[in-house]
């Protein structure tokens, strides 16, 4: 499984308790109401999880929009539950 928009936009609607027709793949992190370094974590873990993969810690962090953020290049790991 591959990251993309919706999986993203689905993450922060759940972890952020936003509304989604603000999230755009322009929208940038900080931007996003309530985003923070421990909001970044919970997206990181929530998306291993979900994917089934492994992110790059680096190539996370360096996404400052959205759009950058679901084209991310993933590989296939087993993520602990």
């Amino acid at each position: 499984m591959m990251i993309t928009q919706t999986i993203v936009n689905e993450a922060l609607v759940d972890l952020l308790d936003l509304d989604e027709t603000s999230l755009t793949p322009e929208a940038r992190f900080e931007e996003i109401e309530g985003w923070d370094s421990v909001n970044a974590l919970r997206l990181l873990v929530f998306l291993e999880r979900e994917i089934g993969a492994k992110l790059d810690y680096n190539a996370y962090m360096a996404c400052k929009t959205l759009g950058q953020l679901a084209q991310l290049t993933v590989e296939p790991v087993e993520v602990a539950s």
